[in-house]
């Protein structure tokens, strides 16, 4: 008999924690961005992806097949958020804590070998113009950030929600023309050339123009909320 495939049988998946299930929309199945709950049943999801499902008429909760009540989407006015709030995607912490560790075991793989390699007698002066110009550089800055917005229907402007700012910035810098981004349940089409967004299939009408902004700019805008949650 097979001692080590029967154990291995036996051996469970890693099950995610409540904790993590709490902070994972059901729909998308990515960190909730704007928490939203059904009154009713108390399921939480994304704001835009709760607000697809009432876009779409299925007007039911995806879990539990509950009422929803749609007044919860219907421009809410919320207090409870940061409207220049940052996305990072977990995936990308995985990535950056892997390579902080591999390069921690790089250098101290180096570092021991210069230890060993090195002369134990030799004396070696340090490098002063050297030390003097490190001394003297100024710190390097941040890169500027930026904020995507699009227009209101009626006067202002509008923060996209942060993950789908994350792909419209991404897309931008890789020089696309175009791009597109899944809202609401629908697919919009970001211009690039023209700074507009438009529901994908009209051929370009019901656009609204889209800007992209720094921090300083952002904060000179009236910017009503994020997503079409109203910051108050």
């Amino acid at each position: 008999m097979n001692t080590s495939s029967s154990q291995n049988a036996q051996v469970k998946q890693p099950r995610k924690s409540s904790g993590d299930l709490d902070n994972e929309c059901p729909i998308c199945q990515m960190d909730i961005v704007l928490p939203t709950t059904i009154p009713s049943c108390k399921h939480k999801f994304c704001f835009i992806c709760l607000k697809g499902v009432v876009s779409m008429q299925m007007g039911v909760c995806p879990i539990c097949r509950g009422p929803i009540d749609e007044s919860i989407v219907d421009n809410p006015k919320r207090n409870d958020f940061d409207i220049k709030a940052q996305f990072n995607p977990e995936a990308d912490k995985t990535l950056v804590s892997g390579l902080k560790r591999r390069c921690s075991d790089e250098d101290n793989q180096t570092d021991a070998k210069k230890v060993k390699d090195e002369p134990e007698d030799e004396d070696v002066k340090p490098d002063v113009e050297a030390l003097k110009a490190k001394a003297n550089a100024k710190p390097p800055q941040p890169p500027q950030r930026h904020f995507w917005l699009y227009q209101a229907r009626r006067q202002g402007w509008w923060r996209f929600d942060p993950r789908i700012e994350n792909d419209i910035e991404a897309a931008k810098k890789n020089g696309l023309p175009v791009t597109e981004v899944w809202i609401c349940g629908r697919n919009y089409v970001i211009d690039f050339v023209r700074m507009v967004q438009f529901p994908k299939g009209n051929d370009g009408r019901l656009s609204r123009e889209v800007k992209r902004v720094t921090e300083e700019e952002f904060d000179s805008l009236p910017v009503k909320g994020m997503a079409g949650v109203f910051a108050v």
